[in-house]
């Protein structure tokens, strides 16, 4: 797991090194925390590429990047975990190749000769974000995993393209001029995320997920290369149970390669719960087990829960206890003001959990993302499912355009967001009418939060990305008339591929961690979309084939409890101890003077929350990280 970054020629003409490779060492050292353990550099005329290296597998030196082919025609640096790389050796050594490491980079490379990209991607399972430099062919490839578990961004300047894991790192390489892009902050606010390949940044974009960018002259082509939605399933319930335990078995015993400990964040629930499970019967052996919670909010916590996990296995468990002063420090600590913002307030517990880990020497965990996506965890993904059935029915949508043009003149005059006419709206102008888990400000909100220099700008770049998810849905799928996978598409790739993914690489590699999701593994995932209605959510019971694999694993005190997820009291402790903080960002913060949010407005929310007129906790956090954000890396 690491940090990559570089910058190529997009017609082959050769760099100048003196102006960029000073650039290529300051945006490495502003991502030396994915990577401290060694710090790498190759240059190739039309190629210069940097890489800092957080040391996994294979420790020796050797196995150090930017790496190339023995003949020099391929050149990468890549950022990630190939889990099955033991195997593509195998297969790549009964052909003739020889290894001078025990590295993936290596066997990528291998790979790649012998299959090509399209080829390589197709065995390859693991996260990963690599750029590489093809010279007998006078290409270039930005290339990123599946999911979307490891981050890659890019920006063109002149000729050259600059690319790097993370913003900060880009910011000190490109030359370009930081200004904050209008569709990127628009779609900010209705998603509390910027969907790729946007960024809040003008001029720079994102690699979406399971895609890879070629450039060979010109303008880059864009190539998606994995879709889960192309398999189908018949399977009885019983054997959809038994397929998935195998699946999980094979991700977790994947996700053990490594050549350093590995530990699980362990909540009380039933995702992390099934981790350990698989953990102990892969015969993982003294693994620690982190729990977060809060001294002043017990109510929050989970720690006896995930004790009576831990007390059924194997594992040394830990409990990471903070504060509402040690959370303060925290949200006031500009180091830890995140280049690309995190509207997902758990980045805050998560943070003291992976210092904690990383404290204690380890520099892998596993985790549960992704399982409320794929097997339907969501209250909300339950609701969007009957909204979907509602309203493709003729009757309701004739009642839905009476509703919206009789509320719209209503609604236009007030300042609290109202989810359930922006549905009408939807519905009544035959839009995509479920959006996923992740809302911001509704469209009928945007006149209130939006400042007069993003008014200026018209366009919806929100519900193009949401249109586009309804059109890949119905293009890719075995099975497009299925509305319960529809909603798990929309989640995978919206909250949980744009904001939770990113949540997780961004917060533990701050700390040099890596983080590793089994529930994300390619065939799992591939294996859950396959599964009908009926036998992923039997009788609508969210999570109910899950959950039915847990109830003899976990114990029914675990899988019966009412779902609490990873959680953080910012609703309550915003009426207390960190109301100032947040009031103090409002004033000072310059995306309100610069006309981007309307002040106003969200002191306005912020007195409301205080009162306990209304909870508007996860709209304020969206707009103080924004602003946060806005004055650390662009004002």
């Amino acid at each position: 797991m690491c940090g990559i970054l570089g910058v190529f020629s997009k017609d082959g003409s050769r760099l100048d090194e003196g102006f960029w490779r000073p650039r290529l060492e300051r945006g490495a050292a502003a991502v030396a925390h994915r990577g401290p353990d060694a710090w790498g550099f190759a240059a190739r005329g039309d190629a210069l590429l940097g890489h800092r290296r957080l040391s996994i597998l294979d420790l020796d030196a050797r196995a150090n990047q930017p790496m190339a082919a023995p003949d020099g025609s391929v050149l990468l640096t890549y950022n990630g975990e190939i889990y099955n790389f033991a195997e593509l050796r195998a297969e790549l050594s009964a052909g003739g190749e020889a290894f001078c490491t025990s590295s993936d980079t290596e066997v990528l490379i291998a790979g790649y000769r012998r299959w090509g990209l399209d080829g390589l991607l197709r065995r390859c399972a693991g996260m990963f974000a690599f750029g590489l430099r093809d010279e007998r062919a006078r290409r270039f490839f930005l290339v990123r995993d599946r999911a979307g578990k490891k981050p890659l961004y890019w920006a063109a300047h002149e000729g050259a393209i600059c690319f790097c894991s993370e913003l900060a790192g880009l910011f000190e390489l490109w030359p370009g001029s930081r200004r904050i892009s209008p569709r990127g902050l628009d779609a900010y606010l209705a998603l509390k995320f910027s969907p790729s390949p946007l960024t809040l940044v003008e001029g720079v974009h994102k690699v979406p997920p399971a895609c890879y960018l070629e450039f060979s002259g010109g303008e880059p082509r864009v190539q998606r290369y994995w879709t889960p939605l192309a398999q189908t399933s018949r399977r009885s319930r019983a054997e959809a149970g038994e397929a998935v335990e195998h699946a999980l078995d094979v991700a977790v015993r994947r996700r053990l390669v490594s050549d350093v400990p590995v530990c699980v964040f362990l909540s009380g629930g039933v995702d992390s719960g099934l981790i350990v499970d698989r953990l102990a019967a892969a015969g993982a052996s003294g693994l620690a087990a982190y729990t977060v919670g809060y001294t002043d909010m017990p109510d929050y916590n989970e720690f006896e829960a995930a004790r009576l996990t831990a007390r059924r296995y194997p594992v040394d468990h830990r409990e990471v206890r903070i504060g509402s002063g040690e959370v303060l420090s925290a949200l006031q600590d500009d180091g830890l003001v995140l280049d690309d913002p995190v509207s997902d307030w758990v980045w805050v517990p998560l943070h003291f959990l992976a210092r904690r880990a990383r404290a204690d020497g380890f520099k892998v965990v596993l985790l549960g993302e992704g399982a409320d996506e794929l097997f339907f965890g969501y209250d909300v993904m339950l609701k969007g499912l009957e909204q979907l059935e509602r309203f493709s029915r003729a009757h309701w949508k004739v009642l839905a355009r009476l509703a919206y043009a009789l509320g719209r003149p209503i609604y236009a005059r007030t300042r609290r967001g109202h989810r359930r006419f922006d549905l009408l709206r939807r519905a009544a102008q035959d839009r995509p009418v479920y959006w996923g888990s992740s809302i911001g400000f509704p469209a009928t909100q945007r006149l209130h939060v939006a400042g007069p220099s993003l008014l200026q700008s018209d366009h919806d770049p929100a519900g193009e990305f949401i249109a586009g998810l309804y059109r890949r849905h119905a293009q890719e799928s075995v099975r497009p008339s299925d509305l319960a996978g529809l909603v798990s598409f929309i989640e995978f790739h919206a909250k949980m591929g744009e904001i939770l993914l990113h949540r997780v690489d961004r917060v533990c590699m701050r700390h040099s961690l890596e983080a590793r999701a089994p529930f994300l593994d390619h065939e799992l995932v591939e294996l859950a979309f396959s599964l009908p209605e009926a036998i992923k959510i039997p009788g609508r019971r969210l999570k109910g084939l899950l959950k039915d694999l847990a109830r003899a694993r976990l114990g029914p005190e675990i899988v019966d409890r009412p779902k609490m997820g990873f959680s953080f009291p910012f609703k309550e402790w915003l009426r207390g101890p960190l109301a100032a903080s947040v009031e103090d960002v409002f004033a000072s913060s310059r995306i309100f003077s610069d006309g981007w949010i309307d002040r106003r407005f969200c002191r306005a929310l912020l007195r409301e929350h205080r009162s306990g007129l209304a909870d508007h906790a996860p709209r304020l956090w969206t707009l103080y990280s924004l602003a946060r954000w806005y004055e650390r890396w662009l004002a």
